[in-house]
């Protein structure tokens, strides 16, 4: 004779076993979110590094080095300075004139937006010149420097001069 409760006990142990896959799988799932979103949360800010040839309402273009740093994190972050590093621990080079194209100092940056900061790629060879004689622009690295006393560099080293 056959037991009239197992047909009822397996579906309950199948219902369980589904709910406890769907459970799993959501549990996975929040805490893939939880560290994406955790790793957003950062200050995470990107640097790149171009030349640039601003044309400006008056007088003559002229070609620049552009910095741009960019929020890619979630939370605002202070910029508060940059400049070009020197290989080797040998220091940096920081413009003391300011482009009257650059984003003034320091700024805020909001989540997803980003600023331009120029110097003109005469000055750059001059300051190499002066203060490097013996580096290129090759081997220079681009950084900014946040609010919170982070210096953030671009990704590879060069500058366009």
């Amino acid at each position: 004779m056959t037991d009239p409760f197992a047909l009822p006990a397996f579906i309950v142990g199948l219902t369980g076993l589904a709910i406890a896959i769907v459970g799993a799988i959501t549990g996975i799932v929040s805490l893939w979110w939880q560290i994406r979103t955790r790793r957003r949360g950062a200050h995470n800010v990107r640097v790149t590094v171009t030349a640039a040839l601003p044309i400006p309402p008056f007088g003559d273009a002229d070609w620049q080095v552009c910095v741009s740093p960019a929020n890619i994190g979630a939370t605002p972050v202070a910029i508060t300075g940059w400049g070009l590093e020197m290989p080797k621990k040998r220091g940096t080079l920081v413009q003391t004139e300011f482009s009257p194209f650059s984003d003034n100092l320091p700024h805020m940056l909001q989540p997803g937006t980003s600023i331009n900061l120029f110097w003109p790629q005469d000055h750059v060879r001059l300051a190499i010149q002066t203060h490097a004689s013996d580096l290129t622009a090759s081997q220079l690295r681009a950084f900014v420097r946040l609010g919170t006393g982070e210096t953030v560099y671009a990704k590879g080293t060069g500058v366009p001069v």
